[in-house]
This record gives structure tokens, sequence and C-alpha cells, in this order.
């Protein structure tokens, strides 16, 4: 389905490493892709890139090669289904180029040249000014928590940041890893108090996503785990963030 004559960007972020956010794109592109004809993963991590492991793509050109090399973006396309896509970066520990602007050079050609409804960028966790610039373009970012204290905290901070310096203005949180709806209320409720009292900012929340110990097993198959645990209370939030996020596109069109 092609809801406009540009994709959705949705950017995933987060304060802090290790809350998940990176496997819920992953799970989460399948789970839209029964929705939009065209997905794609690009994967802005480029020290500590996931998306092709999760994916399962093992990949001949990585961004990295792109940039330092000049390398049309297309040379970097890796097919994971006949929906989705993806572009991953590398682990190289030094990379001399200023990152977010060629970042963004490369991302515009590839979506001038190609045909996607809906597109997901993988950030790392913290903030710099390539998070800054692709929340900036973004339909949509969706900040990830999780129930412990510092990476409130710590989306707090990469909140205030966005929001105050950058103008960005479309934030929404997910809450992964809970043990419980409750746990994910209480999660919520303090982020939302403290970007309201400090902040002055309302920032929804999308989903609550409990803690499923299943998935450790399906790191390197996400989409054998969906196949497997599509009747969990997992995978029913995860349903709902996919319908959450595509009635946000439906409301883009509506604005356009």
């Amino acid at each position: 389905m092609r809801i406009n004559s540009k994709p959705i960007i949705i950017s995933f972020i987060s304060g802090k490493g290790a809350i998940g956010k990176s496997t819920i794109l992953s799970l989460l592109s399948y789970v839209l892709s029964e929705k939009f004809s065209t997905i794609l993963i690009w994967d802005n991590d480029l020290h500590s890139p996931v998306q092709h492991i999760l994916n399962g793509v093992e990949l001949n050109i990585n961004l990295i090669d792109v940039l330092t090399n000049n390398l049309p973006t297309n040379r970097a396309l890796s097919k994971v289904t006949n929906k989705i896509f993806l572009i991953g970066g590398t682990n190289k520990y030094k990379i001399d180029i200023d990152l977010s602007e060629a970042l963004q050079m490369k991302f515009k050609e590839l979506l001038d040249e190609n045909y996607f409804d809906v597109v997901f960028v993988d950030n790392h966790s913290g903030f710099s000014k390539t998070v800054a610039d692709f929340s900036k373009i973004s339909t949509l970012n969706l900040l990830f928590l999780s129930d412990e204290p510092t990476a409130v905290l710590d989306a707090y901070g990469l909140t205030k940041i966005l929001t105050k310096y950058y103008g960005v203005n479309n934030i929404a949180t997910v809450v992964n890893n809970v043990i419980d709806e409750e746990d994910g209320m209480n999660v919520s409720n303090i982020f939302q108090q403290a970007t309201l009292n400090f902040l002055n900012l309302t920032i929804p929340n999308y989903a609550i996503i409990p803690y499923e110990k299943e998935l450790r097993k399906y790191f390197f198959s996400i989409k054998e785990f969906l196949r497997v645990n599509n009747s969990s209370e997992f995978f029913e939030s995860l349903y709902n963030l996919g319908q959450k996020i595509f009635s946000t596109a439906l409301e883009k069109l509506e604005t356009l």
C-alpha cells in the first residue's frame, strides 16, 4: 500500500543501549509488511550494527563502503524478503568522515532512486548530530524506555536536547522489556511526569511491550520467532504498536 509520494520515516531512538530497540524494529518490519508493499531498514549505527544479524543477511557492501568510497547507495541495498530491504553499517572503530552530512546525502539518494512505503531508521543509543538530524526528517520518532532508572533518565535527557535545541516535536515512547502492563505504565507515567513538569511537554506512549523470554532463542531468526509465537502477549503488544504506526501513516496522508 503506497500512502504518499514520499515514504513514511520512523526513527528508533533511545537514551541508553540494550533496551531492545533494534529487535523490536526488526520484528515490526515483518508485522507491517502485511500492510505495506515495501519497507526499508536503514541501520544508522555504523559502529555496532545488528540489523543484518537479526535478519540473517550477509552484507557484501555496507554503508561505510558506500560513504568512504562514494559508491552508489543502491550497491549496498540487500533483500531480506520480497517486501523488506536492508542497508547496514559496519563495525569499524575509526571513521574519518562527517557522518551526519554524508549519511543524509546517501539516504536521500537511495530514497530518490527507490520506492519504499516505510523506512525504519535504527539509530545508535544516546545523542549525536546524526541522531538529531535524522530525527528532524522523520515522520515519527519512537523513543524506547525500560524499567531501569537510568533508561528513563537518559531518555529524558535525549528528549530535552531533541525538543529544545533541534525542534523535534514528533516523539512517542515505547516501554519495552517490562514485567507487565502495570510495570510499563509506571515507567511511562514517571517519564511523562518529568517531561511535563520540566519541559512542559506531553509525549504520548505508543506501546508497552512485556519481556519475552522465548525471544532470545530466535535472535538469529526473527521471522521464525513470529511464526511460532504469534499468539503471545508480546506479539499482541507488537501488533498493536504496528497498528499505531500504520494509523500515524494514514494521519500523515490526510494532512498532505
